[in-house]
């Protein structure tokens, strides 16, 4: 049947059937043209958008000097949604204090694109919600909270999270200098 529609060029099942196979063929134009850009984007490995707790933490150094290291894992999912956005860690420390810290380059639009979706970074200092260095970390004053946020980072209004990802926790007592300290899960910590 399907072929005598095809073939039969005087039948007029045949012209319906072209201007279907015309219709269907613009649908499908347009539709992949908007994905495109998708399309250039890498897979990710990922099932889940969190912090890499292996390769995230702090080192206080004898000399009062502070290293804080993070990495972050991404889904290809989280890349398409939030394009044009930052993705902002908010270090909490012991003493109630918030610090920021951000990777510069990238907007989350570029993972799978420009760099892959496990995003690392370190720095000798954190930020405030304004973006001027700190460096809060003391022997007593340590990080005890860090979350992973999506949002934005202004000039004007500094550091603005806006849609929660993932939180660990550093529950020790104290730290020891020289040390690299990393976050666990936060076990049913409230958060603070």
């Amino acid at each position: 049947m399907l072929q005598y529609i095809i073939t039969a060029e005087g039948n007029p099942t045949y012209h319906a059937f072209q201007v279907l196979l015309i219709l269907f063929t613009m649908f499908l134009l347009t539709t992949t043209e908007r994905s495109a850009p998708g399309q250039l984007r890498n897979m990710s490995e990922y099932s889940q958008d969190r912090i890499h707790r292996a390769e995230t933490g702090f080192t206080l150094r004898e000399n009062g000097v502070a290293e804080f290291r993070w990495a972050s894992e991404w889904t290809h999912f989280t890349a398409n949604n939030y394009p044009e956005k930052k993705a902002i860690l908010v270090w909490k420390f012991r003493n109630g204090t918030r610090a920021y810290s951000h990777d510069e380059d990238f907007f989350i639009g570029d993972l799978g694109k420009i760099v892959g979706y496990l995003v690392s970074g370190a720095a000798k200092y954190l930020q405030d919600i304004h973006g001027k260095k700190i460096q809060p970390m003391t022997r007593s004053n340590y990080p005890v909270e860090l979350e992973l946020w999506i949002g934005e980072i202004d000039a004007t209004t500094g550091y603005v999270t806006e849609v929660f990802v993932d939180r660990v926790c550093f529950d020790a007592e104290k730290i020891n200098l020289d040390l690299p300290h990393h976050f666990s899960d936060c076990n049913n910590r409230q958060q603070q």
